[in-house]
């Protein structure tokens, strides 16, 4: 008889709100790798540009992904954040985001 393969899971946490989630631990890891390197190659950029971003790396690396890019996106960049990886900052009424300067 078969068993199910349980996946792993991350919790990312919100840091406006404290909530959580749990979502796969893989996706989790194409995300956060493909906020990364966004960020690291453009510097501050706002939400949408983020995405855009997450969208040019998976066209890149040919990467398939049938879910919701945007709101993966804004769960793991959340996360992120929550866990001081990246910051959060307004300059000219703009909303950015950038990694953290360790």
């Amino acid at each position: 008889m078969p068993t199910a393969t349980k996946t792993k899971k991350v919790e990312c946490l919100n840091p406006d709100t404290g909530g959580r989630m749990n979502i796969d631990k893989d996706i989790y890891d194409l995300f956060s790798k493909a906020i990364y390197h966004t960020l690291k190659k453009e510097g501050a950029v706002t939400f949408t540009q983020l995405v855009e971003g997450v969208e040019n790396c998976f066209k890149k690396q040919k990467t398939k992904f049938d879910g919701s890019i945007g709101w993966y996106a804004v769960t793991v960049k959340n996360d992120m954040q929550a866990r001081g990886v990246l910051e959060a900052f307004t300059e000219k009424g703009k909303k950015l985001h950038r990694l953290k300067k360790q």
